[in-house]
């Protein structure tokens, strides 16, 4: 919204330049002054972002009206009329930044030509000026401007409110720009909602900083509601979202306080689930460990559907215990370490199942489910048994598509091809793409839709048993899988 001043001292050119900006009326401020004495002490008020004024007034003239408006805001923007057309009436008035020069009577479309070219002007000037405050505020963050930290910054003087939000987690794939709540739109509720000087800016795709400025006689208690204000706002569009906050004195560096924020995010953060405030207790986990025994057993006994049954109770449990990501990765590195031990396994492995890396990785997931499938993968390596006879892991694909040819009904899952044939489901998946150019989930439907389609030639009508028997359990699944694959559903296909 633009903060438009018209100064014009003939009442009629007036009124007719009002009708003229009618259309501008809805979306931006318009003030008008008949001379330009008014107009400086509405300025003192609030500065206008453009001026649309005559060049010739009584008492303070146009051109010095402008000259005394930039002193206020050197970025203003300026069309001055006139209905002397005389160059040096334009050469004045460019000189002392007006954009452009109307001759009057004023003509609509002229004057919306100029007028939108300025105010596209004043946006492009006003989002410049934003990231470079955004800019130096993000490397004062980071500790990057020592000679420019807060304290040497008016706009920072005084007690603030830093408050981090995470969304999801740290090197999730779902980031800020995929989200519904844009910047912008954040923004303008942080400034009419919470608090017209808060600042807003993005650290980076998954991080969001809120600062708020803090009266000397405000109590914490009332800060934590506004935060929390905030952080309930930020959930009505996003499923998981973590938010932290620190109270940076006067006399506290910027980036003391957002490092603050993020150890305190350390010690919050949690899969699948929102937080708000750090929770404090001590994990149970015992019933985990029961599960870790029997996870030991499958893995002895080559069980890989009884594992990743237990695999799922046990992750169950951590997520009941609500234990946040670093103590996550602690469990998880101690976990490994008791298997690789009571298994006899290769000391060297051990390297690659650090606290750190675990906590690296648990830092990309965001739900169970994720470090369900990258546990599972790990685990399926560790499976006790001979090794196979295979001479070459390529050897496997012919007998894996053959498998599939036959078995095509039934519940197929490559992970156990992985446990038989003592490979990486990764490895496997991959060696799989690079022989036969499609992945495994790719090439099951693709004989499956094709098997369907046999039927359908060969007269079967009913949708729900020609479902069962290309594998699946849900006839309006195998619809919708059917239209993907080939276009047109089971039934138009049998018509055409």
């Amino acid at each position: 919204m633009m903060r438009i001043f018209l100064i014009e001292d003939e009442a009629l050119a007036m009124e007719e330049l009002l009708f003229i900006m009618k259309p501008y009326a809805e979306q931006h401020t318009i003030v008008c002054y008949e001379n330009g004495e008014d107009a400086l002490e509405g300025a003192l008020q609030a500065a206008p972002d453009i001026i649309i004024s005559d060049i010739k007034m009584p008492g303070l003239s146009g051109l010095e009206t402008l000259q005394r408006l930039t002193l206020i805001n050197p970025q203003l923007q300026a069309i001055m009329l006139s209905g002397y057309n005389e160059f040096e009436y334009a050469r004045a008035a460019i000189k002392l930044g007006a954009k452009e020069y109307i001759l009057k009577p004023v003509v609509e479309k002229e004057l919306y030509e100029v007028l939108d070219r300025l105010i596209a002007s004043v946006i492009t000037e006003e989002h410049k000026m934003q990231m470079a405050k955004d800019w130096s505020l993000t490397r004062m963050m980071r500790g990057m401007s020592p000679h420019q930290d807060a304290r040497n910054d008016d706009t920072l003087s005084g007690n603030w409110l830093v408050c981090v939000i995470l969304l999801r987690n740290w090197n999730s794939e779902h980031t800020w720009a995929n989200s519904q709540l844009t910047a912008s739109r954040f923004s303008e509720w942080l400034y009419t909602v919470v608090d017209h000087n808060t600042k807003c800016l993005d650290m980076d795709v998954h991080m969001r900083i809120v600062m708020l400025p803090v009266p000397k006689s405000e109590k914490e208690s009332k800060l934590r509601l506004k935060v929390n204000q905030i952080h309930d706002y930020v959930c009505t569009y996003e499923s998981v979202v973590h938010t932290v906050y620190h109270i940076k004195k006067e006399q506290d560096v910027l980036d003391a306080s957002y490092r603050m924020c993020l150890r305190l995010l350390d010690d919050q953060v949690r899969l699948e689930v929102s937080t708000f405030m750090p929770i404090h207790q001590a994990p149970q986990l015992a019933a985990v460990w029961d599960s870790v025994r029997l996870i030991e057993l499958h893995l002895r006994e080559s069980e890989y559907a009884k594992l990743n049954m237990e695999l799922r109770r046990m992750l169950e449990s951590l997520q009941r215990a609500g234990i946040h990501l670093k103590q996550l990765s602690v469990f998880l590195s101690d976990f490994f370490y008791a298997l690789k031990y009571n298994l006899n396994l290769s000391k060297n492995d051990l390297e690659s199942f650090s606290m750190d890396s675990i906590y690296e990785f648990i830092k990309t997931c965001d739900t169970y489910s994720m470090l369900q499938e990258w546990l599972l993968g790990k685990l399926s390596g560790m499976i006790v048994g001979q090794p196979t006879e295979m001479s070459h892991p390529k050897q496997i694909i012919p007998i894996l598509l053959d498998y599939v040819q036959q078995h095509y009904s039934e519940m197929i899952h490559l992970q156990d091809f992985a446990v038989k044939y003592h490979l990486s489901v990764g490895y496997l998946s991959k060696l799989f793409k690079a022989e036969t150019g499609s992945n495994f989930s790719e090439y099951i439907v693709e004989i499956r839709m094709r098997k369907a389609q046999e039927l359908l030639d060969g007269g079967y009508k009913k949708v729900a048993e020609i479902s069962q028997m290309v594998g699946y359990e849900d006839p309006k699944f195998f619809s919708q899988t059917f239209k993907r694959w080939s276009g047109v559903t089971p039934a138009e296909y049998k018509k055409r």
